[in-house]
Order: C-alpha cells, then sequence, then structure tokens
C-alpha cells in the first residue's frame, strides 16, 4: 500500500472482507456492487459514509478508478473532513478477529503478513489477555501488519509448530499455503499488558514474507493436494473459469 494512502487512512475505518468466508459479508458486497445473484467477483472496494449504507464513492472491484494513489489519498481527505468524530481520544476499538483459527492462519498466509493467536482454555481468562493487548494493537507501528484470532479450543492449535497450549498470546508465520504456521513468538497470559509491545515488534521485524510466483503457487498447490473449500462457494466467474483451465492442464499434463 502507497504511503499516501496509508496516511490517509487513519482518518477512516478500513474493514479487509473475506468474501467468500462469511454468508452475511457475501449478501452485503453482492447488494453495494449490484452484480446479479451468485456471481460477486473476489474483491469489491468501496468508501462509505459512518452509517454504513451512504456510498462516498462508486462501488468496483478496486479503487483503480482513481487513477494514482495520491489523488485516492486526497479524496479519502476530502471525505474524511466532512464528518467529526463522534467519540472521545481515549476510545479504542475492538480488535478485529477472524472467526476462526485455521480462517486466520490461511488469510495470513494469502495477505502474506504474520498471525496473532489469543489463547485461553476460558473465556474470561481469553478476554482479559485482548483487553491487555487491545491498545497495542491499534498503536501506529502494528495497524494492519497482523492478521489477529483468538480462541479457547486447544485443538485450534494443533496446525502450530513449537511453543503452544499454554495460555497467551502467540506470533505466528504461516506457511506458504496456511495449513499450518510456526511459533515465533510467545507471551504468558500473566504478562500480556507488560510484554505485548514489545514481543509483536519482535515478531513483527523477524517475518520474513513469501516471495511467491503466482503460476508456481497454484501449481505447487496441486501438487500438494491443497485446495482451500470456502464457506460459500468461489462465484467470481473470471477466476472459477481460470482455476477450471488451469486444473484441466494439471490434470492433463505428461
Amino acid at each position: 500500500m502507497q504511503k499516501p494512502v496509508v496516511e490517509a487512512s487513519r482518518e477512516w475505518i478500513c474493514i479487509r472482507l473475506l468474501t467468500y468466508e462469511s454468508e452475511s459479508e457475501y449478501e452485503f458486497m453482492e447488494e453495494l456492487l449490484g452484480v446479479q445473484k451468485g456471481t460477486l467477483p473476489n474483491t469489491v472496494f468501496c468508501m462509505l459514509a459512518p452509517d454504513g449504507k451512504t456510498r462516498l464513492s462508486r462501488p468496483s472491484r478496486s479503487p483503480s478508478f482513481f487513477r494514482t494513489p495520491e489523488y485516492l489519498a486526497t479524496q479519502m481527505q476530502r471525505l474524511a473532513a466532512r464528518y467529526k468524530s463522534s467519540v472521545p481520544d481515549s476510545f479504542v476499538a475492538p480488535i478485529p478477529l477472524i472467526d476462526r483459527v485455521d480462517l486466520a492462519l490461511n488469510v495470513a498466509a494469502s495477505d502474506n503478513r504474520p498471525l496473532i493467536v489469543a489463547y485461553h482454555s476460558n473465556t474470561d481468562g481469553l478476554n482479559t489477555i485482548l483487553d491487555s493487548v487491545k491498545h497495542v494493537i491499534w498503536e501506529r507501528e502494528f495497524i494492519g501488519q497482523f492478521m489477529i484470532a483468538a480462541t479457547t479450543q486447544p485443538e485450534d492449535l494443533k496446525p502450530l509448530s513449537g511453543k503452544k497450549g499454554e495460555p497467551g498470546l502467540y506470533v505466528i508465520e504461516p506457511d506458504e499455503y496456511g495449513v499450518s504456521g510456526k511459533v515465533t513468538r510467545f507471551v504468558d497470559a500473566q504478562k500480556v499488558e507488560v510484554l505485548a509491545k514489545a514481543t509483536l515488534a519482535l515478531g513483527l521485524k523477524s517475518f520474513q514474507p513469501f516471495e511467491k510466483n503466482h503460476q508456481q503457487h497454484i501449481r505447487s498447490g496441486y501438487l500438494f493436494g491443497i485446495e482451500w473449500d470456502t464457506v460459500v462457494p468461489e462465484s467470481d466467474p473470471m477466476s472459477v473459469q481460470a482455476k477450471q483451465r488451469y486444473k484441466a492442464r494439471f490434470n492433463n499434463r505428461p
């Protein structure tokens, strides 16, 4: 993401929707884009007013119609200036959690970002961890840098290698396909409030994103037998057709 857009986004609530992993999000984007039912593409962009309904830009597959990052940033600043925040400066937004750990691993791998998983065997303990780390997640150096999930189920940690099973905060490096992940940093539940910032900073500094070649990535996925089944069947016509063509070529290879 270009720096002018990142800076302009500070005045916005930016949401990374999961497209085919939520029926309610799928229906919302379908209505927003105005496409025929069951044909939603895999990317959607739109700027909305604080009511979450009024469109401030035309919905599209991407913001490319703004032509340049600088012009997009200028328009974001202009539109944001129309509205005054109704929350006090002390307000800290909720953590944007992904519903499931396996899905969070997949999304983190897709976006080439590290993953944070908060774990405790009981809900009260988990909420305490999340409350302790919430203010750190929204610091400028960490905003948008991690995918985040939380769980009370120890079996959700099975795909992870390294230290696991203890209550606390885990920083994870997903594998190339988001099937598994390696724990690179951990802070005990009792020390999250004190050590969370340093732990996340170290985890982010040590993270090595994959350099992916799109065609090779798909080919290797088929070779390894990796295929992700979404909650809502993929409906982007171009993407579905491309996948069918590639799969046919792969199955007919010598």
